[in-house]
């Protein structure tokens, strides 16, 4: 059967304004969840309507704003793997290191499924899946790098925006760690590669490269 190239659609939660993904090849019945958000009913309703099940759940980070949906999805559908960074992954059951014990309203998700490093091959929903570590913003952030694609697509949370870079001024923030991983691991990637951030509007690497004003190409 032919292997086309996975449709992306952007489900954005309220309050943050925090993106969530959901990937899926048009010829295949599954798909894969990346950071499910606040409005975990938008997202269930969306996965439903499509007739998709998740076969995973991938986390770029532990922040509250990109794990808040994760209890009502594994409800929902118990058998989709929750994939986590390893350096991230107690940020999931700890209301205080996911920092929605700061806004007040503690949160946590049930324990990671499987937990990821650097240089980790997933393969889910038809598709491969490189996974990155890049701290900086959070200890253990990882981004998920689809390689297959024409052009190729990366899940990068709030590593990097259109113009702009994650936040560092967090618990475990380090701004010299996130320039780096920038430019080592998503600046050297092909120019068109798109990339699909926790925030705000999808973007490409040529395009930060030329034009992000924290971290220059």
């Amino acid at each position: 059967m032919e292997q086309r190239d996975p449709k992306v659609i952007t489900i954005v939660s309220a309050m943050f304004g925090q993106n969530c993904y959901l990937v899926y090849r048009d010829n295949r019945s599954d798909c894969i969840i990346i950071d499910p958000g606040l409005d975990w009913g938008k997202i269930i309703r969306k996965v439903t309507h499509l007739g998709l099940t998740p076969a995973a759940i991938l986390i770029t980070h532990g922040h509250a704003d990109h794990i808040a949906g994760v209890e009502a999805v594994k409800q929902r559908w118990p058998e989709a793997e929750l994939v986590v960074g390893k350096r991230d992954a107690q940020k999931l059951t700890d209301p205080n290191l996911n920092l929605s014990a700061d806004f007040g309203f503690p949160l946590t998700t049930p324990p990671a499924d499987k937990l990821v490093e650097d240089g980790q091959l997933l393969e889910y929903a038809g598709m491969r899946i490189l996974v990155r570590e890049i701290p900086g913003h959070s200890e253990g952030h990882v981004i998920y790098l689809l390689n297959d694609t024409s052009p190729p697509n990366a899940f990068v949370g709030d590593v990097i925006f259109a113009g702009s870079v994650g936040r560092t001024d967090f618990p475990g923030g380090d701004f010299e760690l996130l320039e780096e991983g920038i430019r080592s691991k998503i600046y050297s990637l092909p120019s068109e590669t798109q990339l699909w951030p926790g925030h705000g509007p999808p973007t490409t690497v040529g395009h930060e490269k030329a034009h992000n004003p924290f971290v220059h190409g």
